[in-house]
């Protein structure tokens, strides 16, 4: 009987596969389409996050201008720009009182060495900046000021101190459009009293400055000084340099004192805040003529010099706040963190837009800085023409 083989498989080579070699160049082609899909999506991942931040920054640095613009915008309403030129006010009070006075040397620049020309302008503005509402007067006698009550006076006597603190001066004018400030020492709710500095002086022959008869129906508005700066962040955990100095900076609205240079209470607006300028000031030179004739400067140090003279200074012979007409007011405010292999450029001149900015032992990258600017008119003092 006859036997048959049976036929033998086909060999190994012949099968569909990969060979070792083609495997190993497969996993390496994988394993770099993977890195670069990885490293794509992280990169996409960091800018996104940077102009999430960059959003952010922008939006805290209007709130923070707007907050200022807005203060800017309402001087001269109700009060005096120069209490020293201002004839209306009858009784010069015993600081000069003006509607915006800057200064270049109390602002704060963290890391001065590494961010050179940054020079910050404060602003002290002087007016109803907190407290809107009007009151009347029952009646004055001396130094003590009755209100009328008509529902609009605060309640308790915690709100009474708030509203009439002693940081504040009350402006008392009638309808012959004189005017007098005093600053306020106490008052009482229960009385509806509210004591003052001084004595009211009362209309008599040869003195036409005061109220007259009891002194009722006169106008009464709170008013006070508040000073926009940049400031280091001394608060607990802020970052400091081996020195000790503040490695970070504040926009702040700071409600001043009666003397305006003692500071009571300080509002955070902006975190990181390196620059407050402004620039482009206009005035008007020549108020005696209809027509207006502008003088436009060009920065800060052009109207506060060395000393505390010029136009928004605060010498008493040179202050002219009641000639402003318009400004610029620009912020600047940095990133939080730096930006990787972004090169530091520093400010070469005080003009110049500020592009970035860097702190001590960042040495692969500097922080992105944004700045946002805002013209401010002044239509108060415009009508004033004082």
């Amino acid at each position: 009987m006859s036997t048959r083989s049976k036929p033998s498989p086909p060999l190994a080579a012949h099968r569909p596969g990969f060979n070792l070699v083609e495997l190993l160049m497969s996993m390496a082609l994988a394993t770099i389409m993977f890195m670069a899909i990885t490293t794509l999506f992280v990169r996409q991942n960091e800018l996104m996050q940077e102009q999430n931040e960059l959003i952010v920054l922008n939006r805290e640095a209007r709130f923070g201008l707007d907050h200022l613009r807005t203060d800017l915008t309402s001087l001269g309403s109700n009060t005096t720009p120069n209490s020293t030129a201002d004839p209306t006010v009858c009784t010069k009070p015993a600081a000069q009182l003006r509607a915006l006075t800057v200064n270049t040397t109390d602002g704060y620049v963290a890391a001065t060495a590494l961010n050179p020309n940054v020079v910050p302008t404060s602003l002290t503005l002087f007016g109803s900046l907190d407290i809107k509402t009007r009151y009347r007067t029952a009646a004055i006698e001396g130094s003590v000021v009755t209100l009328y009550d008509d529902g609009n006076l605060p309640a308790t006597q915690a709100a009474w101190d708030e509203v009439f603190a002693t940081d504040r001066y009350v402006r008392i004018s009638g309808a012959d459009g004189q005017q007098m400030f005093f600053a306020i020492l106490s008052g009482n709710q229960g009385s509806k009293t509210v004591t003052v500095s001084g004595t009211i002086p009362r209309v008599a022959t040869g003195n036409n400055c005061g109220y007259t008869g009891l002194g009722i129906n006169y106008n009464v508005d709170v008013q006070n000084f508040v000073r926009y700066r940049v400031v280091g962040d001394v608060r607990p955990g802020a970052p400091l340099d081996k020195t000790g100095k503040a490695l970070q900076s504040l926009l702040v609205r700071e409600r001043m004192q009666t003397d305006a240079t003692t500071v009571r209470n300080q509002l955070v607006l902006v975190e990181n805040a390196v620059d407050l300028q402004i620039y482009d000031i206009g005035f008007d030179i020549d108020r005696t003529q209809d027509k207006v004739k502008l003088s436009v400067l060009r920065l800060a140090d052009d109207v506060f010099l060395p000393g505390g003279g010029g136009a928004l200074g605060n010498q008493t012979a040179t202050a002219m706040p009641e000639a402003l007409r318009f400004l610029t007011v620009k912020l600047s405010v940095r990133t939080t963190w730096p930006r990787k292999q972004l090169v530091h450029r520093p400010r070469e001149v005080v003009w110049q837009p500020l592009q970035t900015w860097l702190l001590p032992d960042e040495n692969d990258g500097s922080h992105p800085v944004i700045s946002v600017a805002s013209r401010v008119a002044f239509p108060t003092l415009v009508s004033r023409n004082l």
